[in-house]
């Protein structure tokens, strides 16, 4: 199995169990459809099977359906499938049904920390789990988001260098500018969201500690000018990214080309995402996934 093909499976996978996560909305679910829809070889085509068969009557829809449907997609993993599969969810959360009500927690936020300390850190959930799996393309692109996580502040991305060193020591290459890594601008007047974007591109075809740092100096500029998408967050609940829509509708076809390129390139900043690493768990290894596929 080579490393994309494993990435997709794991994808999936992670997808499959977010729908079980009673945190996740309906709408973060079909917003992450459409993240997976961009991404070529993710999604399958709808095989209709009479063993697969699709029930849409409400009155056969119970928690027994719909742990059967999924197996059914784990097989046929496709658009049809996924959106049936969150409109049965979400006609079960609405019922109320044990495991799929909405459930209301106490989120933690991320604790600020002591600029002179960073002794006390606790990494993200999502960095510590990638580390234990090992592979070091997941594990760049896990430290990579917690640029898109706007609960962490400065001094908490500098003490996850220090952390991913001391877990990871080949994490960081050597600086270097090439075609898709240009250089680093030492004028602030000239750091803006989208110098930002460019240089998280540059930073996957240079994965430098010296990138890496740059992109924590500009991202606190742009937060301190309180840019659109930069500005401090706190850990509530994680609001849908996307207005209410019902589960029938279909997601936007695949870019092709350049316009896929260029989608892809600026992805990390994806509202769908940062919403996603809020939740954490399944729905954030989700990200993670898909943002390795794209090269």
């Amino acid at each position: 199995m080579t490393a994309i093909t494993s990435n997709i499976s794991s994808a999936r996978d992670e997808f499959l169990a977010a729908l079980k996560d009673t945190q996740v909305s309906s709408g973060q679910l079909l917003d992450m459809v459409l993240e997976l829809a961009r991404i070529s070889d993710v999604l399958e085509p709808f095989l209709p099977n009479e063993h697969y068969a699709i029930n849409g009557r409400q009155p056969y829809w119970s928690s027994d359906y719909f742990n059967k449907q999924k197996v059914f997609a784990r097989q046929n993993f496709s658009k049809e499938r996924l959106e049936h599969l969150i409109e049965v969810r979400e006609f079960l959360r609405q019922r109320g049904d044990k495991g799929f009500a909405p459930i209301m927690r106490s989120h933690q936020s991320v604790a600020p920390q002591n600029p002179q300390s960073q002794s006390d850190y606790q990494p993200t959930n999502n960095l510590k789990k990638f580390v234990a799996q090992g592979d070091l393309l997941t594990i760049r692109t896990a430290l990579r988001i917690e640029f898109n996580d706007n609960r962490l502040d400065d001094h908490q991305l500098y003490a996850a260098v220090k952390w991913m060193k001391e877990q990871v020591t080949d994490i960081f290459e050597s600086y270097s500018e090439k075609a898709f890594a240009r250089g680093i601008e030492s004028d602030s007047s000239q750091w803006t969201s989208e110098y930002f974007g460019n240089q998280v591109v540059y930073l996957k075809t240079n994965f430098s500690e010296e990138r890496f740092l740059h992109l924590i100096e500009v991202r606190q500029l742009l937060r301190e000018r309180g840019e659109e998408n930069f500005a401090p967050a706190d850990s509530t609940e994680p609001k849908a990214t996307s207005r209410a829509r019902s589960a029938s509708q279909s997601p936007q076809r695949p870019r092709s080309g350049s316009q896929q390129s260029t989608a892809s390139a600026h992805s990390e900043l994806n509202p769908a995402f940062k919403a996603a690493l809020l939740i954490g768990g399944a729905i954030a290894a989700v990200v993670v996934f898909l943002i390795a596929l794209v090269r």
